[in-house]
């Protein structure tokens, strides 16, 4: 079974203006290179530039290049050692997937785990650190959610797929996720960041390892050299040309031996 290549966006974005044609740039050239992408969408970013999300969706939907998710409504933090209450959590997902449920006409299916730059304490090690977090992951798993970070299942959340079922829900994937661009292209923190990343991707392919990649629509939009999108492109045709399997996150999950 080959490694997968999952290419992410964690989809924050809120100031119309900013973004504006970041949707049409991420059509054109997805579509021109066949790159699959999951969108992780926070539901306060859904509501500020509503327009701008029913024109993708209304672009993408039934195409098995695109996969929406969800992002928390306002970027809270699940699972963290101070993190909000359960009944918080619950409240913020809740209107996530209201919006969702508005804009695009369905509930989604995965959430990604939201950084909170220290404010909520370290990330617990998994949902079966405290009693609080094994509530959170009962709550989510009410909301109907099917697939989360791997890291949430005790395992190694930068290279694997993994089942809940250890925790008590075995419909739930864990996904692998790391190298967000907000550290190799927002702060440069290793120099070049396509020659860094490329040799992310080299490494992992002779390790046989998957390969997340965690981008952000701000990120991709205002910080990169162009407004081509020419690095994800970039990355892509150095994943292929190493072996991976590229997949949305829906395709993994959907793939069931990849993670039970």
């Amino acid at each position: 079974m080959p490694p997968r290549f999952l290419l992410r966006y964690d989809t924050e974005g809120t100031e119309t203006d900013l973004m504006k044609g970041f949707f049409e740039k991420v059509v054109e050239v997805h579509r021109a290179h066949e790159i699959p992408a999951t969108f992780f969408c926070c539901g306060k970013a859904i509501d500020a530039r509503e327009n701008d999300f029913r024109w993708f969706h209304g672009e993408v939907a039934g195409d098995a290049l695109f996969d929406i998710q969800d992002h928390s409504y306002s970027h809270i933090g699940l699972c963290y050692e101070r993190g909000p209450s359960v009944v918080a959590l619950r409240a913020d997902y809740e209107q996530s997937f209201a919006a969702h449920q508005r804009v695009f006409g369905v509930r989604p299916r995965g959430i990604s785990i939201c950084g909170t730059s220290g404010r909520d304490g370290p990330g617990l090690p998994g949902f079966d650190a405290t009693e609080k977090s094994r509530r959170e992951l009962d709550m989510i798993a009410a909301l109907g959610v099917r697939m989360i970070n791997t890291r949430l299942a005790g395992r190694d959340g930068t290279r694997e797929f993994s089942g809940y079922a250890g925790l008590g829900h075995p419909d739930i994937m864990g996904f692998p996720s790391a190298f967000s661009d907000t550290d190799w292209m927002y702060q440069r923190n290793h120099g070049d960041p396509i020659a860094y990343v490329t040799s992310l991707i080299e490494e992992r392919a002779r390790a046989g390892n998957h390969m997340p990649l965690m981008l952000h629509d701000w990120c991709a939009w205002k910080c990169s050299l162009d407004k081509e999108l020419s690095h994800v492109v970039r990355f892509a045709e150095v994943a292929r040309k190493n072996g991976y399997r590229l997949a949305t996150h829906l395709a993994c999950l959907n793939d069931e031996p990849l993670w039970r």
